[in-house]
């Protein structure tokens, strides 16, 4: 894609004609891997695409430091693909990003999923410094915020060993873009089709972010898991899942 290449997972059922088209982008340090326990199992119905943003994953690039400068990614891959009524969906960061391409109003997208996101996604200061003081120490930090009460230690070992494969320049730049997203005073004006995923015990993106957006996105749907953290998709995959299948298959 353009002047650099970008990585994308691309799965869809046999049966191509009537499939939905779900689109996901991870967030800060992720990538197409964050969405690896939805592949297998939404692919038979819904075709499934997830992109790694630029300098994440097998993905070139330096990555970016606003939202909006990582949307034109996205928005280039949906326009190379020629992707209709793309269901748009996004982790954290990639959450926000699908947040101000709902808002830029795009044709391309015709309903939104949302997972531990939110309208600002503000970052402690301290997270900055400890990057830079000592990235092992950060990884091993934030890998354990990450996650609620139910997950198991094989899983969060599996997803910090993830994020160490990241730069600690990539992960300040990722930082640095949710710090500066804020779009509390635009959000009421979407009105796609939207489901909101959160865990109860999300800690980086807290409950109150997602119930925030299910009380200004008009129509929209929202659920809450209980023991679990940020990573819902992969702490809880199987009723993840199905929550966003039967939301698909309502479109």
């Amino acid at each position: 894609m353009a002047s650099r290449k970008l990585f994308f997972k691309d799965a869809r059922p046999e049966q191509r004609m009537s499939a939905a088209t779900l689109l996901l982008v991870h967030g800060a340090g992720g990538s197409h891997l964050t969405w690896r326990r939805q592949f297998d199992k939404l692919s038979d119905k819904f075709r499934i695409i997830a992109i790694d943003l630029p300098g994440h994953g097998r993905s070139e690039g330096g990555g970016e430091v606003t939202v909006p400068a990582y949307c034109r990614h996205v928005l280039d891959l949906m326009e190379s693909l020629d992707l209709r009524n793309v269901v748009l969906g996004g982790h954290s960061m990639g959450g926000a990003i699908a947040l101000e391409i709902a808002l830029m109003g795009s044709s391309r997208v015709g309903a939104l999923l949302l997972v531990g996101t939110g309208a600002r996604l503000r970052v402690l200061p301290a997270i900055f410094s400890i990057i830079r003081e000592d990235f092992v120490v950060a990884i091993e930090g934030v890998g354990n915020f990450m996650f609620g009460s139910g997950a198991s230690g094989d899983l969060i070992n599996e997803e910090k060993q993830l994020l160490a494969k990241n730069s600690g320049d990539i992960m300040l730049k990722d930082f640095t873009a949710c710090d500066s997203f804020d779009a509390k005073d635009r959000v009421g004006s979407i009105s796609l089709p939207t489901l909101i995923v959160c865990g109860k015990e999300d800690r980086l993106t807290p409950s109150k972010y997602s119930e925030f957006l299910h009380e200004k996105i008009a129509g929209s749907e929202a659920v809450f898991f209980d023991e679990c953290g940020h990573m819902p998709m992969l702490e809880q995959s199987d009723k993840f899942n199905n929550c966003v299948s039967s939301f698909l298959l309502k479109l």
